[in-house]
């Protein structure tokens, strides 16, 4: 780590810059410390080049980034401005989080290689922001996937994962990788929110992938996938939940500082989550709990599990995009890399290869692979 620069999503304290969360309400907002993940690297000779851009509390308004590769065009959210960084070239590696789809989103459309880990994997104590705390991860952005993994790798090792979670596995090297023997290719929600010219892209991935002799699995070859893809489907009716109440008491604060500082799209889920009650909470938390159940249920299955990253390449505009591709690791607290292995018109998208909990390094020997051995058939073509 030491030399490398980096940049720090401005969601995560630091304690030589402020932390403003792209919000009016914390403009010059100090706390005197770094969060863990930074404190870690900065002891271990990082540089810390600045804090990147996030959309409002990582979850409101959208910051002023641009996509690097069309200025017309999103960089995604909430983790904008790290994607964007990596993208341009400015950095090598930068930080990001992820509650939703905050991490793998903004690296699909900014091409960069990125894990959002196991939930609890990396220390994320330090973060602030009005992200989901059962299921919002510190995770990294890097423009490739040998620096993604050694950023994680070190992070793991130095300052550990969430209190009560075993941290990050594995080492840093990652040698030639482990070859994908079988993996379970995921329609989910997001198959019915993604053009025809889309859907192409990802079948003739998965073709090339049993090309280099991967079994592909789908919901038609075996009764546990297509249960899977069923539940998969009801992500939103306990995902919202458990979000919304999770923001009621950093929403409070935020909004004491003045609501008139205050986006109307953070206003309204606050005023969402304020009509919610505990009950609604813990329904939902039963129900994510049996979603996890039921993708253990494929362990035996499949390596890992295969889907795009997004819907499409940035769409034009401020808009963050959509995150119903993402969603599916936030809720399963599973890692998650994000590939850039696709390009629509010139533009990136990225694939998204999904392991089981706490089984990060092995998600990462088998990215290795197959980006390796994807690339090298792409060239030989």
């Amino acid at each position: 780590m030491d030399g490398l620069p980096l940049g720090i999503k401005d969601v995560f304290e630091t304690e030589d810059m402020p932390t403003e969360m792209n919000s009016p309400a914390f403009v010059g907002y100090r706390t005197g410390r770094d969060a863990a993940h930074v404190y870690a690297l900065r002891h271990a000779g990082a540089l810390i080049v600045g804090k990147t851009v996030t959309t409002e509390f990582a979850q409101g308004a959208s910051g002023a980034t641009r996509n690097p590769f069309d200025t017309s065009r999103t960089p995604g959210g909430s983790s904008s401005g790290s994607a964007a960084a990596v993208g341009a070239g400015m950095v090598p590696v930068a930080t990001g989080s992820q509650a939703r789809g905050s991490i793998i989103r903004p690296a699909s459309y900014c091409a960069n290689y990125a894990l959002k880990p196991s939930f609890g994997a990396l220390n994320s104590q330090g973060t602030l922001g009005l992200g989901a705390p059962s299921q919002c991860v510190v995770g990294i952005h890097a423009a490739t996937l040998q620096d993604c993994w050694n950023t994680a790798c070190y992070i793991g090792s130095a300052a550990g994962g969430d209190p009560g979670c075993p941290g990050l596995d594995g080492e840093m090297d990652l040698g030639s990788g482990r070859k994908l023997e079988r993996v379970i290719r995921l329609d989910t929600l997001g198959w019915e929110e993604t053009d025809l010219e889309i859907r192409e892209k990802l079948e003739l991935f998965l073709r090339q992938l049993e090309r280099l002799g991967v079994t592909v699995l789908g919901r038609r070859d075996d009764s546990r996938i297509e249960d899977f893809e069923r539940a998969l489907r009801r992500i939103p009716e306990f995902m919202w939940p458990i979000l919304l109440w999770e923001m009621r008491w950093p929403g409070w604060l935020a909004r004491d500082r003045g609501a008139h500082l205050i986006s109307d799209i953070v206003l309204d889920r606050l005023k969402r989550a304020e009509a919610m009650s505990i009950d609604e909470y813990r329904q939902a938390i039963v129900r994510r709990q049996a979603l996890h159940r039921s993708f253990l249920a494929l362990a035996d299955l499949a390596d890992a599990a295969v889907t795009l990253c997004s819907p499409g390449p940035a769409p034009i505009g401020t808009s963050v995009g959509n995150p119903v591709f993402a969603d599916i690791s936030s809720n399963l607290l599973c890692p998650s890399f994000a590939l850039p292995l696709l390009e629509v018109e010139g533009l990136p998208l990225g694939i998204q290869l999904l392991g089981y909990p706490n089984q990060d390094f092995k998600l990462a020997q088998h990215a290795h692979w197959l980006s390796i051995a994807y690339l090298g058939q792409c060239s030989d073509m």
